[in-house]
């Protein structure tokens, strides 16, 4: 390693960032329910019931009225929540912590991915860039797979980066297996595989003298991959088919929304709502993007190839998902401005390249500050505030859950906004529903007061003439029970 005097720098950023991102812990999250579905996953794991989740879920995913997720995640990440589970059930602080240690492990392959390519101060500067970021460390206050995901890619990135014509199966082996520790986190790690093998192609048409070995690298990359693809399959079952009929929904406006809408994105790793001179900013990051891509595009091809495929997914995903769903492009394309400011300052005379350069690296140091400055202030302020309890972990919730599994049969299906939450929290089966001629599907329905979307809202569900009965209520919810007509 050229800039192993960086290192014992890299860990103390490290470690800041991790106790950064703890500080972020709150003891609750937010009603969206993928969480949930990943708990589930990862209980049935530990209870060796894993076909009875995906039967109970696909009535859940199946019976609401829109479809809110697939049957199964891909169950990587479930399996590394199995330890916390372990250690105190549905406890959202613990559940949280796997989280943590997977963002440490992206920034250390981030580091090793781009130290051979850039100046010990540029590998420093991308990495804190990343390891301080509001939106990263905030995100670690979700049991989400974006940042195990996020890992999964970069560790992927990093080996199969050094696989092209060099010999050697272990190198292979482990690049095949990365990518399938990716797929096996999220679905969309294929398109590493997918981009390796173009980039594998690319190399085959030019490297006359170096094809068996490229082909023979290949081959082992795929082996590694189908083999353990195979033992996963065989082990656990698959649900992630029903990602496809998802994608039933694209449209062409929703096409030309998404190119519109992930071009600006890339704004919000500034702030959630980003001040306008941040657009400026972003336009000049994305002309140098444009020509670092350029200066790089050979000696970085497999980068560049993934960057291009993902995004095209992204253009034609349906479900908007937000700046979690580019958290795996968000550090190439810095790499690549950075790499095309480089191009730049190799045209400039040598009297004006160190101001040039200095100017650079001031500001990515002071965004780094300021960047330090908001996470900070926001772990301080969480800490100040107690760690607050927040939607499906506050008390009114688990009053719900309390009531339901105390006076309600086990085999009772109930309506409610967010399913996957309520059945982990009750063990009922649970549906979304949108519609009045889809509530007496069920047993019971559970509304929240101060929600507007998911369900149909507590001021109009009498509307729906339907012979409910008002079992339970709090300052939150309200309970209702469906009497079947004889």
């Amino acid at each position: 390693m050229r800039g192993f005097g960086n290192v014992p720098l890299i860990f103390v950023i490290i470690v800041l960032s991790m106790a950064l991102g703890f500080s972020m812990f709150t003891r609750g999250h937010e009603w969206g329910d993928d969480w949930a579905s990943y708990v589930m996953q990862a209980q049935s794991i530990l209870d060796g019931k894993t076909d009875e989740f995906v039967e109970r879920n696909a009535f859940t995913i199946f019976e609401s009225s829109v479809q809110i997720g697939p049957v199964a995640y891909p169950w990587g990440y479930p399996l590394a929540l199995t330890p916390a589970l372990l250690l105190k059930g549905v406890h959202a602080l613990t559940l949280k912590l796997p989280g943590l240690f997977f963002f440490a492990g992206f920034l250390v392959c981030l580091y090793l991915l781009i130290e051979p390519r850039l100046t010990p101060t540029e590998s420093l500067l991308i990495v804190s860039l990343f390891a301080f970021n509001p939106t990263f460390v905030g995100f670690l206050d979700y049991i989400l797979s974006d940042i195990p995901f996020l890992f999964s890619v970069f560790l992927a990135l990093f080996l199969i980066s050094g696989t092209g014509v060099e010999r050697g199966a272990w190198r292979q082996i482990l690049s095949g297996s990365a990518i399938f520790f990716a797929f096996f986190i999220r679905t969309t790690g294929v398109i590493l595989l997918a981009g390796f093998l173009l980039h594998q192609a690319l190399l085959f048409l030019r490297e006359k003298n170096n094809r068996r070995t490229i082909a023979l690298n290949s081959m082992i990359v795929i082996a590694a991959f189908t083999a353990l693809w195979l033992i996963s399959s065989l082990l656990l079952p698959n649900g992630q088919g029903s990602y496809f009929q998802q994608l039933m929904g694209l449209t062409l406006e929703k096409f030309l929304n998404n190119i519109r809408d992930y071009f600006y994105l890339f704004t919000q790793f500034f702030g959630a709502t980003p001040a306008p001179a941040w657009k400026y900013v972003y336009y000049a990051l994305v002309v140098l993007f444009l020509l670092g891509a350029w200066a790089r595009r050979e000696a970085d091809r497999v980068l560049l190839l993934f960057f291009v495929l993902y995004f095209v997914v992204m253009l034609v995903w349906p479900e908007w998902q937000g700046i979690r769903f580019i958290f795996p492009l968000l550090p190439l394309f810095f790499y690549f401005a950075l790499q095309g400011a480089n191009a730049l300052l190799v045209r400039l005379s040598e009297r004006y390249k160190p101001t040039a350069r200095g100017m650079i690296y001031l500001f990515g140091f002071a965004l780094v500050g300021l960047f330090l400055f908001h996470s900070g202030t926001q772990a301080y302020t969480n800490l100040k505030d107690g760690r607050r309890i927040n939607g499906p972990f506050d008390p009114f919730s688990y009053d719900l859950y309390n009531f339901i599994r105390a006076e309600t049969p086990p085999d009772s299906v109930i309506v409610f906004f967010k399913p996957r939450a309520l059945r982990l929290f009750t063990d009922r089966d649970s549906f979304m529903a949108l519609e009045c001629d889809r509530l007496p599907l069920g047993d019971y329905v559970a509304l929240h007061k101060n929600w507007e979307y998911s369900q149909i809202l507590p001021g109009d569900v009498q509307n729906c003439n339907l012979p409910l009965k008002n079992v339970y209520e709090n300052r939150r919810f309200i309970l209702y029970e469906v009497e079947k007509q004889n």
